[in-house]
This record gives C-alpha cells, structure tokens and sequence, in this order.
C-alpha cells in the first residue's frame, strides 16, 4: 500500500536520478566544448617517426603526419611529406620532432644543389666535421674562401675500401650549389684544401 512517506521516498529517489543525470550532460556538454575547442586549435605537421641522423637522406618511412597544437608549432614547420622526403638532414632528427624548412637541406633534385666529394690532406680535420656540420672549405695557396656555409653529410671512412678514400687523405661529403661545386673542383686541381667550422 502507498504511504505518504513511500510515495515522499520515492519522489526523492527520483529527483537524485534526474539531478544526476543533469550532472553528467552538463560534465559531458563542457567536456565535449573543451575538445572541440582544443580540436579547432590542432594543426598537421611533418613529424620523423624515427632518429634520422645528420647528414641522412629522408625517405617515406621516415616521418608521419601528426596533429600539435598550433602554439607549439615552430614557424616554418612542414605540412607535407613530400616536402621532407628526398631532401637531407643538416642536424640530427629525434623521432617526433616536428621538421621545419630549417632541419632539412633541399634534395639535388629540386633545388640544384649537389653532393661533391672534397678531399682533405689532414684526416684529423675530418674529425672535426661530422654530417650535419657546416663548414668553410679553402685553399691552402689562398686567404679566400673557395666556398662557405656547405653542408657535410658524409664522411667516407679512410681505409674501407670505398673508392672516395685515399691512403693520405680524407673525403668530405658536401652539398653544394653548381657554382660552389666549380670554384671546389678548380681549387682541388691546383691546390689541396683546408677548412674552418662554420
């Protein structure tokens, strides 16, 4: 039999289910307004799905699309992955890490450049350059610099076999315009050559 307080129970039973149910639309409507706020702000960029080491060429495995927020998107950060694929690593690339126009060296396809070997007469030299370094290469006849700001990105290991290496001398890998790559080649002819960091 209903009661005055069953029936004064039961209305209160009810009016904690509709409060609590009230609760959780009004948690989940904030909650879904934060995510599509944080949604709104997100961009795509390129990102390295592995280590690339300086001086690497990137290829298709190597960087994936990702969602960052737009604050923590550094300027100039790519977009596509065929901005990044092809071209070199000028520094080392941690897996994750957005790339920018500033990490990667344009392939030779696409901006002219090209890979020219520079020989050294001071293997300890070479020590001091490893792939992703830029260096300033010169004459040893001369003050002036043959070419400046070229990127190594490799160094053949003297001794291997590799038909760049000599008994007496070093190889550098650099990248280099056309125009770098004909003042290297003319001052190689007469002269050998030395270089400074940077």
């Amino acid at each position: 039999m209903w009661t005055s307080e069953k029936i004064i129970n039961l209305i209160r039973w009810h009016r904690r289910g509709v409060a609590t149910v009230l609760a959780g639309v009004v948690v989940f409507a904030a909650l879904s307004a934060v995510t599509a706020k944080d949604s709104s702000d997100l961009v795509t960029v390129v990102v390295a799905c592995r280590l690339v080491a300086a001086g690497t060429t990137v290829g298709d495995s190597d960087v994936r699309l990702a969602r960052m927020p737009a604050q923590a998107v550094p300027e100039g950060a790519l977009t596509q992955p065929q901005d990044a694929v092809g071209k070199v690593a000028g520094t080392g690339i941690r897996a994750g890490q957005i790339l920018t126009d500033l990490t990667l060296v344009g392939g030779a396809e696409t901006d002219g450049t090209v890979v020219l070997s520079v020989r050294l007469q001071n293997p300890e030299l070479a020590s001091l350059a490893p792939p992703g370094t830029r260096v300033t290469l010169y004459a040893t006849t001369s003050a002036q610099p043959v070419a400046s700001h070229v990127l190594v990105v490799a160094v053949p290991t003297v001794g291997s076999g590799n038909v760049l290496s000599g008994s007496s001398a070093t190889v550098l890998l650099v990248r280099v315009t056309s125009d770098q790559a004909g003042a290297i080649t003319m001052a190689m002819s007469s002269s050998t050559l030395t270089l400074a960091i940077g």
